[in-house]
């Protein structure tokens, strides 16, 4: 559910103005209203920033391994590690420059610049190059020493000598005054520091906790001060005001901050066109969904939390998305074993675990109405066919499952529409679900027995007339009804939300499709292949299911959701909220 705030201001003289802020910070339950262009304390938000990259880059190193608590400065840890960046920068650099050298020289050759530079102080003309083979045929090289030295199908490197100075017509090859070995030994020497480099960033990540811990003090400090900078002044300066969002009563928070302030404070309840923050809070068996709803949007204040609601509607269409009970197993082992090995207590971690559970069991139920384990075709007389109530096996049980698909997008869509209802007594959302069931009855007769319906046909008509005749407001009889009509042309919206939920059907068959190929496939090497048949069987039927699992999870998140957020979210929420962000310090005390 959204939990009541009230706005709460308080008066206060302005040199109580840090001591009361750093004691409304060691509460933590108010939302601080801030102005929209709120001012920056630069100087820490710069310090906040390197030591969450630092922070960042030094855990990385760290890997899964713990780090012990080492006491340590952290701007020291920071300046050591700008320091080894700088000289990790400039080393690959270098190594850089020194390759692209190599590949220059290396057509001509391990030699020593040395003893170039004596043949030029003898007088003899020393020259590379490097030519596409058409032109190096075309050379007339008779008067001078040629030696090659590289050739392929398309290049020729070579060096000319001659006694004299000349001129081949062709562009010569300016090379490193350095030899292959030269460069070898430049190069190895560098990749030798960066290893070192890296010893030291082990090092320092040991004390990568001195960073966690000042990154929080540093937050802590720069929502302090953030907060310090933008409240606002009376009286030439000489009082405060702070205005904050309290989800507790006035004298209650009055009392967490304590006394020794000079103080006037006053609430109020949120006013129109107020942005009023939004904090969620429900039991553990819905507060799972508070994550999926922000997955896209916040509610908004006045609007209601669908957490429980998108919960157990993602979870179903989830289920029935991967619907395979031996899917279900393996899911449910998983997360046993996540359960098992992970020992966080993060409130995250815990709600995320229950997500899991949830959806694992849904896959599991769906998979053992509709007799599918992975994909094995059950016998007549087996015991768990009496479980069967979505069979996807027959034509008959495939149409029964495309519509049992279609009525629960109707029944999720009017869910919608009465809690629209509800809450704003708005007559065409009822309208709307009239037409829904009437339209769904009168269709069923039409198509299924061949006889007209005449009590479900004016009951949809009285629906659409509560459409048009209450979707306007307006006094004037003719833009009323312009606007009615209008918003009638809305059926064709909803008509097509319904069908959209045919995707569970669809979905579910493939997947199950899916599981019958592999089976399939592994059974022609094990039938084919006596004696070792069962190995590429084996590896067949985990490579695919697995596959098959994976792309179920990716459809069933995808489509679960998007059913939530776009059919169902498009006719009763809002959305578009602003999240309560506790003023409270996260560093641990000292």
């Amino acid at each position: 559910m959204i939990v009541k705030v009230k706005k709460i201001t308080f008066i206060g003289l302005q040199e109580e103005k840090e001591r009361f802020i750093s004691r409304l910070q060691e509460t933590g339950v108010t939302h601080v209203s801030l102005p929209m262009e709120a001012l920056e304390p630069t100087e820490v938000a710069r310090d906040l920033q390197k030591v969450t990259e630092v922070r960042k880059f030094l855990s990385r190193v760290a890997g899964k391994a713990a780090a012990p608590k080492l006491a340590a400065d952290y701007s020291a840890i920071c300046s050591k590690r700008e320091e080894l960046g700088q000289r990790e920068t400039r080393l690959l650099s270098e190594i850089g420059v020194l390759k692209k050298e190599r590949e220059i020289l290396e057509p001509w050759g391990d030699f020593e610049p040395q003893d170039i530079a004596l043949f030029r102080s003898k007088g003899l003309e020393v020259r590379f190059y490097r030519l596409a083979r058409k032109v190096f045929e075309t050379l007339s090289l008779e008067q001078f020493l040629c030696h090659v030295t590289r050739q392929t199908e398309g290049e020729v490197a070579f060096v000319a000598m001659a006694s004299s100075p000349f001129d081949l017509g062709v562009t010569e090859e300016k090379v490193p005054a350095k030899s292959l070995s030269q460069i070898d030994r430049e190069v190895e020497i560098k990749r030798h520091e960066l290893d070192q480099i890296k010893d030291e960033y082990q090092t320092l990540a040991e004390k990568v906790q001195a960073l966690v811990d000042a990154e929080a003090r540093l937050r802590d400090d720069y929502e302090y001060r953030r907060v310090l900078l933008n409240a606002d002044v009376a009286l030439d300066n000489r009082l405060f005001i702070l205005t904050c969002w309290s989800p507790i009563p006035e004298d209650e928070l009055v009392k967490k901050v304590g006394e020794g302030f000079t103080l006037g404070h006053f609430s109020e309840d949120p006013a129109e066109g107020d942005r009023v923050p939004v904090l969620l809070s429900n039991k553990p068996a819905f507060d799972s969904g508070e994550d999926l709803v922000q997955v896209y949007s916040q509610p908004n204040y006045k609007d209601f939390d669908p957490s429980g609601i998108v919960l157990y509607a993602f979870s179903v269409f989830y289920g029935m998305i991967i619907g395979d009970a031996g899917y279900g197993l393996v899911s449910l082992a998983l997360t046993v074993f996540l359960h098992w090995k992970v020992k966080s207590v993060s409130p995250l971690w815990i709600r995320f675990r229950r997500l899991c559970y949830c959806l694992s069991f849904s896959v599991l139920l769906f998979g053992i109405i509709s007799a599918s384990y992975f994909g094995i075709s059950l016998g007549a007389e087996n015991p768990l066919n009496k479980l069967l109530l979505l069979d996807l096996n027959t034509k008959e049980g495939q149409n029964q499952v495309m519509l049992i698909s279609i009525i629960m997008g109707m029944a999720h869509l009017s869910i919608a529409l009465g809690i629209k209802f509800y809450r704003t007594r708005d007559l065409p959302a009822l309208g709307w679900i009239i037409v829904i069931w009437s339209g769904y009855f009168l269709l069923r007769s039409q198509m299924a027995q061949g006889q007209p319906n005449p009590i479900a046909m004016y009951i949809a008509i009285a629906g659409m007339a509560l459409v048009v005749l209450f979707t306007s407001k307006s006094r004037n009889p003719i833009l009323r009804l312009l606007m009615g009509l209008n918003g009638a042309l809305g059926v064709i919206q909803l008509l097509a939300d319904c069908l959209s939920y045919m995707r569970l059907f669809a979905l579910g068959l493939a997947t199950m499709y899916m599981c019958q190929t592999f089976n399939m496939l592994a059974e022609m090497p094990y039938n084919g292949l006596p004696y070792v048949g069962f190995i590429p069987a084996v590896l067949i039927l985990v490579f695919g299911h697995g596959i098959n699992l994976l792309l179920g999870i990716m459809g069933g998140v995808v489509h679960g959701l998007r059913l939530n957020f776009l059919e169902w979210y498009r006719w009763c929420y809002e959305g578009d909220g602003l999240t309560f962000k506790p003023f409270r310090k996260i560093a641990k005390p000292v």
